[in-house]
């Protein structure tokens, strides 16, 4: 493992409290209801926000100039004696993907997780960044390795909020033909916000520096036959359902977070 892998990964998490990111989620399923979940996070905006301030935090960056590197998180999870046997099963197969292109302008960081049947989404939406904490993936991969700017904090749960904003408040369903993320309590919505700093900040520098942008992607085995949501885009084949919104509209808006596909 290089510092340059580490480098990228610890941008995951030491710029979720910045605006220069916009996350996706995709959900590929398959004709017998297994399939693969997909988050990206693209800091891409990053790379020209640096290139603006120059000085070290640039000469940093040059260093990485391309690089495509994947971490698989099955040698840590059938050693981890802290995750639990459902935890495992969830993880397991999953894998982080660092990709960087300096002269491209492009830096992502891709999270994607297997999963057997569709109903199993609701359990690892809520609970792989959990699972990847008890891991402490982050300890392994410095041992040994001199220290980078941005060292991967060992606890990614507390930058949960910023990738699903206040999501108790919301009821995350999936079953065969059948995916829905509904608001049911607008009040604890609301009183989370309030008291998340990390979505207060986010919203106050979304003024100077742009708001961060979700997307949420279906991929169907068959033709949609319902869907209702935010910003909704239909492909020209039916089969591929995608949902736009941002940080500001959820918190603002928390309905706009909701999404319902049938097919």
């Amino acid at each position: 493992m290089t510092k340059k892998i580490l480098f990228g990964i610890s941008v995951f998490c030491s710029f979720l409290l910045t605006a220069c990111l916009d996350a996706e989620e995709k959900i590929v399923i398959n004709k017998n209801n297994s399939g693969i979940y997909t988050l990206t996070l693209d800091m891409s905006k990053l790379l020209a926000l640096m290139e603006q301030m120059g000085g070290a935090q640039k000469d940093s960056l040059k260093a990485l100039e391309k690089k495509d590197t994947i971490v698989y998180f099955k040698p840590y999870v059938d050693t981890s004696a802290a995750l639990s046997a459902k935890e495992k099963e969830l993880i397991r197969e999953g894998n982080l993907r660092t990709k960087v292109d300096e002269a491209a302008k492009e830096m992502k960081v891709i999270l994607s997780f297997p999963f057997k049947n569709v109903s199993d989404l609701p359990d690892l939406k809520s609970t792989y960044i959990t699972a990847i904490d008890k891991l402490g993936v982050s300890k392994k991969l410095n041992k040994g390795e001199e220290s980078v700017p941005g060292d991967m904090p060992d606890d990614l749960s507390a930058n949960k909020s910023l990738l699903t904003p206040a999501q108790e408040a919301y009821s995350f369903t999936a079953a065969p033909g059948k995916i829905a993320n509904t608001l049911v309590n607008k009040e604890l919505f609301n009183d989370k916000v309030l008291q998340d700093s990390s979505l207060q900040m986010m919203q106050q520098l979304s003024v100077m520096i742009g708001d961060m942008n979700y997307k949420t992607v279906f991929v169907l085995p068959g033709n949609v036959k319902k869907y209702k949501g935010n910003n909704v885009e239909v492909a020209p084949d039916k089969k591929t359902v995608t949902f736009f919104t941002t940080l500001t509209d959820i918190i603002n808006r928390p309905e706009a977070a909701e999404y319902n596909v049938e097919y």
